[in-house]
C-alpha cells in the first residue's frame, strides 16, 4: 500500500477513541452485512473462510461470524486491528493485519487457508489508481477457484451527495469532514470501474446492484446520512 496512505489510515484509527459507531461507515451490521446476506450468500461456499478486507474495527466481521463459521477480520493498519480486537473481543471473528497490495502475503493466505470468500465493503476506491491491479490479482489469488468476493463501493452519484451533506453548514456531518481532514479521499467510481478492476485480473461479474451506505452521522435535520453505493459478485473465470 501507498505509505502516505497507510500513514494516513494508521493516524485515522490511532487518533479515534475505541467507541463504536465514531467512523462514518461504522452503521450497525444489521443494516449492513446482515441486510446484504441474501445478495452474496447463494455464491459463499460456507465450507469456505469469509476474509473480511478493510475490516476496520470489526463491526461487519463481527456481523458475519454469526453467519460463516470461520471468519478474518484484515486490515493493512495496525491501530484498526487493534480496535476491532478491544471492540469484537466477545465474537468468534479473528483479526490479523493484510495488505491486499502485496502479492506474497496474498500467496501466503492461499497457502494457510485454501480458497476463501471476501467480503470488500469500500476498500479499492479508496486506493491510489496504480495499486488497485496489484489489489485485484491479489483478490484473485485469495479466492482461487471456488471463491467469490462481495465488493461494495462508492455509486457515481456518492460524490454529489457528500457534497450536498459538506455544504448544509461548517458543522455539518463532522464524521464525514474527520475522514477528509486526515488526507482520506473518498471517491465515486465512473461507471463500470469495478468491473473493469476485476476484470484486468481475470474475474468475472455473475451478480451486481446497488446498496445504501447508512452513515453515522446525521444532516441538520435529524435525518441520517445516506450515500449511494454499489456492488459486484464476482469469481475468477473458469
Amino acid at each position: 500500500m501507498d505509505k502516505t496512505v497507510n500513514d494516513n489510515w494508521e493516524s485515522y484509527w490511532r487518533d479515534l477513541p475505541r467507541e463504536r459507531g465514531l467512523p462514518v461507515w461504522d452503521s450497525d451490521g444489521a443494516v449492513t452485512a446482515t441486510a446484504q446476506l441474501p445478495v452474496f450468500r447463494p455464491y459463499f461456499d460456507a465450507a469456505l473462510p469469509v476474509l473480511d478486507i478493510g475490516c476496520g474495527n470489526g463491526t461487519q466481521t463481527a456481523a458475519l461470524a454469526e453467519h460463516f463459521p470461520r471468519v478474518i477480520g484484515m486490515d493493512f493498519a495496525q491501530s484498526a486491528i487493534e480496535h476491532a480486537r478491544t471492540l469484537q473481543a466477545g465474537t468468534t471473528a479473528t483479526f490479523r493485519t493484510f495488505d491486499l497490495t502485496d502479492a506474497d502475503a496474498a500467496r501466503a493466505v492461499h497457502d494457510e487457508l485454501g480458497d476463501v470468500n471476501v467480503y470488500l465493503r469500500g476498500v479499492l476506491h479508496q486506493m491510489p489508481d496504480e495499486d488497485r491491479p496489484q489489489a485485484a490479482a491479489a483478490l484473485s489469488v485469495l479466492l482461487g477457484d471456488s471463491g467469490h468476493a462481495f465488493a461494495v463501493e462508492l455509486a457515481p452519484s456518492a460524490s454529489a451527495s457528500m457534497k450536498t451533506a459538506l455544504g448544509q453548514s461548517p458543522d455539518a456531518v463532522p464524521k464525514l469532514q474527520r475522514v477528509f481532514r486526515y488526507g482520506l479521499t473518498p471517491a465515486a467510481w465512473d461507471e463500470g470501474k469495478l468491473d473493469a478492476v476485476l476484470d484486468g485480473a481475470g474475474m468475472a461479474v455473475v451478480a451486481r446492484g446497488e446498496v445504501p451506505l447508512h452513515g453515522t452521522d446525521r444532516l441538520p435535520d435529524g435525518s441520517p446520512l445516506r450515500l449511494p453505493m454499489v456492488y459486484v459478485v464476482a469469481r475468477n473465470q473458469r
